[in-house]
């Protein structure tokens, strides 16, 4: 994967405390950290599911950076010890593999809000320092308004919510509610019910129409709560694509959302109404930021699979689709369309054992029968295919009803039956049935795309075709062009008369100080007068510093490392790596060249 250098992983925190019951504080305290940075436009952030790959795994930084294309990696650890705690930090540059800072925090537990605000702003800072201009505000972390000790009670319904399964999703909902029962105006707990009612339902845990109904009342407390948060946002922009089939409405949202603070979940989003808009190519290129956020996330995995699925290049579709059910062994989408690549690439037999290897998830999950049944009916087995039909209309009065309408469109359209799948079509748009949404860009239904009946019908369902414009809102530059030379201009004397770099811990924040500007500001000025970040303008100084301090008499009987420290650098490997970067030699090398 290609490196992004404007790019960070927070990998979990380590607890080091004796207690195991500190884990979800380490997790929460790291995905925490992972949100906050995610709000800073200018920087690329990988999502949660793709850090956590790495937990407890035994990788170098290098490999991890490889394996997620990023530029910069954050570890840290946790410990507690009665009301106290202790955050330890760093940060590695994956390209020269090397720490560039690190810092520890000694807090009160009382202040864990404070604690995770004030551990973003500083890594914040430091990545600017390192990778160049990024607008930071004053705040990262929002200080929700409740008790440590319930706050550490979301921590574990979070925890548990993240390891997926049943049991695990069912602890996690209990512990939420408790949640709520102490601090019912916390919007969190209700969007995480919501989220693992929906979870249950969608992987057929428990049946979907229940997942759905229980979630319904949890949303709509959260959207009443905040309708303005990222979460709640890309659930409207859900609701109005699926439930009341407004595309207009769902991208609004969707990119909402996106402004508000970006996700792998948004961009898979805005790709799937891109999908139902028949914007295939658009939809790729969604889906590949989201790969980028979440590389390790196995539904982006699928969506990658299906799009190539949808425009018919099985051959990529089932790499990806494999894929995904690698890394998430029980997602449930992926088996009817690694089945169906098989169908429409001329292996059907070969589709029919698949499907017919399938284990069935739940009574509601159809996949086995429906595949099953399409194999059948592009094999020419009329005998299978009429009794898989009619197991399959004993499920149209049922909670598999959409799943049930789906199969039995796709059969008889392979069945050249086109006047029974269009009447079928039509029930299923009668019954505003979701499925509706996607038939348009099924391969198997093109058959039947060009009828008058299921044009009409496509029309009605999907009104809006229009190109929505999702871009975030980047702010505008804050210094002018004559603004940018007068302030270079001072800088560069600043540097020459009182020489800042001297200090092996001078900031940014600092030469902004030296400049009366605030620190957003000269991080732009740095990068639009300079084209350096804030390191490397340093570090040119202190190179060039070092350079005229070895050629003295008086370094004679010095090391090059005390020189480079009389220079203004604070370690051997930041002044080794600078070195060669800036001159490209080794300072040994430089230095025999200069005999």
């Amino acid at each position: 994967m290609q490196t992004n250098l404007k790019s960070i992983a927070v990998l979990p925190f380590v607890n080091m405390s004796n207690s195991t019951d500190n884990e979800y504080f380490s997790d929460g305290l790291t995905e925490e950290i992972i949100n906050a940075l995610a709000k800073i436009k200018e920087l690329s952030v990988t999502s949660r599911t793709s850090s956590f790959y790495f937990k407890d795994k035994k990788v170098t930084s290098k490999e991890i950076g490889k394996s997620l294309g990023v530029g910069i990696i954050l570890e840290g650890s946790v410990r507690f010890s009665k009301s106290k705690m202790r955050v330890t930090t760093q940060l590695i540059d994956t390209q020269n593999d090397y720490h560039f800072w690190s810092k520890t925090f000694d807090r009160d537990l009382e202040d864990i809000f404070e604690v995770q605000d004030e551990i973003s702003l500083f890594i914040a800072e430091k990545l600017r320092e390192h990778i160049g201009h990024l607008n930071i505000d004053k705040h990262l972390v929002f200080t929700p308004n409740i008790k440590v000790s319930t706050y550490k009670k979301y921590l574990k319904g979070r925890f548990y919510l993240m390891k997926l399964g049943l049991k695990n999703t069912t602890i996690a909902i209990e512990t939420f509610q408790e949640v709520i029962n102490e601090q019912p105006n916390f919007i969190n707990p209700y969007l995480d019910i919501n989220q693992g009612y929906t979870y249950l339902g969608t992987m057929g845990l428990i049946p979907a129409i229940e997942g759905f109904m229980k979630a319904q009342p949890y949303l709509q407390k959260a959207l009443k709560l905040n309708p303005n948060s990222a979460k709640s946002q890309l659930n409207l922009s859900w609701i109005e694509c699926w439930q009341n089939w407004n595309l207009e409405k769902a991208f609004k949202h969707a990119s909402n959302a996106l402004e508000i603070q970006p996700s792998d979940e948004i961009y898979l989003t805005i790709s799937n109404l891109l999908t139902v808009q028949g914007k295939l190519d658009a939809a790729q290129n969604y889906i590949d930021k989201a790969l980028e956020l979440d590389p390790f996330s196995g539904m982006n995995h699928h969506y990658k699979g299906f799009l190539y699925y949808l425009q018919e290049d099985f051959n990529n579709a089932l790499k990806y689709l494999y894929k995904s059910l690698k890394l998430s062994p029980d997602l449930p989408f992926s088996p009817l369309y690694i089945g169906e690549c098989l169908l429409l690439s001329n292996r059907a037999a070969e589709a029919l054992e698949y499907f017919q290897n399938l284990s069935e998830s739940s009574q509601y999950d159809l996949t086995k029968l429906g595949g099953i049944t399409m194999a059948h009916a592009v094999l020419g087995n009329q005998k299978e295919v009429k009794k898989g039909i009619q197991e399959l209309e004993n499920f149209l009065e049922s909670e598999a009803k959409d799943k049930a309408f789906n199969f039995l469109i796709l059969i008889n359209v392979l069945l050249k039956n086109s006047d029974k799948a269009i009447n079928l079509i039509e029930e299923a748009f009668n019954n505003h049935l979701p499925l509706i949404l996607l038939l348009n860009t099924e391969p198997i239904v093109k058959l039947i795309r060009n009828e008058k009946p299921f044009k009409e019908i496509m029309l009605k369902a999907i009104k809006d075709n229009s190109t929505y414009n999702i871009k975030r809102k980047y702010k505008k530059s804050l210094l002018t062009k004559n603004e940018v030379e007068k302030y270079t201009s001072q800088l560069e004397k600043i540097m020459q008369d009182y020489k800042p770099y001297l200090n092996p811990d001078i900031t940014l924040n600092d030469i902004a100080s030296y400049l009366e500007l605030p620190s957003n500001y000269t991080s732009q000025l740095l990068n639009e007068g300079f084209n350096k970040n804030f390191s490397e303008y340093i570090n040119t100084y202190r190179i060039n510093e070092f350079k005229k301090r070895i050629t003295l008499p008086e370094s004679k009987n010095l090391t090059i490392l005390a020189v480079a420290y009389d220079s203004g650098f604070n370690s051997k490997t930041s002044f080794n790596t600078f070195f060669k970067k800036i001159q490209g030699v080794s300072p040994n090398t430089y230095l025999k060249s200069m005999l």
